[in-house]
């Protein structure tokens, strides 16, 4: 993977990281991620395995945010 690719992408995941982002805030930083790789791979960036890799990346860290919005709507009630 190109190395620009490689550092844009985590950036963009720290984003996606951060403890309680907002809804609008996750969904662009998911956005932005998903295009950096669609992108990537479409112009050589990264092979079909990396994007591969980082597809999968990208969909843990929107499990783990649909947990932690579950957790925090339950230990609310």
């Amino acid at each position: 993977m190109h190395s620009d690719l490689r550092y844009a992408l985590d950036t963009a995941y720290q984003q996606l990281r951060q403890l309680e982002p907002s809804p609008a805030d996750f969904a662009s930083s998911y956005a932005l991620c998903l295009g950096m790789i669609m992108g990537g791979r479409t112009c050589g960036g990264m092979s079909k395995d990396e994007a591969a890799v980082e597809r999968a990346h990208l969909s843990m860290l929107a499990a783990l945010y649909e947990i932690r919005l579950v957790v925090r709507s339950e230990s609310g009630r």
